[in-house]
């Protein structure tokens, strides 16, 4: 998997689909290392995906995801990121089809994923973001204003976690100046 990443060699990556599935055979409910097989298949899968365009591939890495969220009961913590990976499957799956009902479930799961990381969580500001984009998404499609001032909102709330010199902060700079 590492080696796909580096070199981009689609033969190691249909290999690492491979393995992950056999692992994940090996690993059955309850074995407490299945959530970890599913989200490195449903990942795998998503990377196959952002490749080849198979919509398949995005399809099941949506099914694998939420079986493994099906594993972490709130208030587990690994909850808020298996959320947040249905979540942008989701979103994925929403630029590529149109369909609405995608977008509104990402931006509930994300928001659901937010409310597991409160203040002064480290990735508060990445869920903050995540939502920001999604509202931005659905501000584009249907113009709803509230959509755009709480995308503001958002990203000036991930703004005030990220004081200077943090590397994200200019991001979320040009976030806002974009939304205005």
């Amino acid at each position: 998997w590492r080696r796909f990443k580096q070199s981009g060699q689609q033969e190691d990556l249909e290999e690492a689909i491979s393995l992950h599935r056999e692992a994940l055979e090996l690993r059955p409910a309850p074995h407490p290392d299945r959530s970890t097989s599913l989200n490195n298949i449903a990942n795998a899968l998503s990377t196959r995906f952002e490749q080849s365009g198979r919509q398949e591939d995005l399809d099941e890495a949506i099914t694998l995801h939420r079986e493994a969220l099906e594993l972490f009961p709130a208030p587990h913590p690994l909850r808020s990121s298996s959320l947040n990976d249905i979540a942008n499957a989701l979103s994925r799956r929403f630029e590529q089809s149109g369909r609405q009902e995608d977008l509104e479930e990402a931006i509930t799961l994300h928001r659901e994923a937010l409310e597991l990381r409160p203040a002064p969580h480290p990735l508060r500001s990445s869920s903050l973001n995540n939502i920001a984009n999604a509202l931005e998404t659905r501000f584009e499609q249907s113009g709803r204003q509230e959509d755009l001032e709480e995308e503001i909102s958002l990203n000036r709330e991930a703004l005030e976690l990220l004081p200077a010199p943090h590397p994200d902060r200019s991001a979320f700079l040009n976030n806002i100046a974009n939304a205005l």
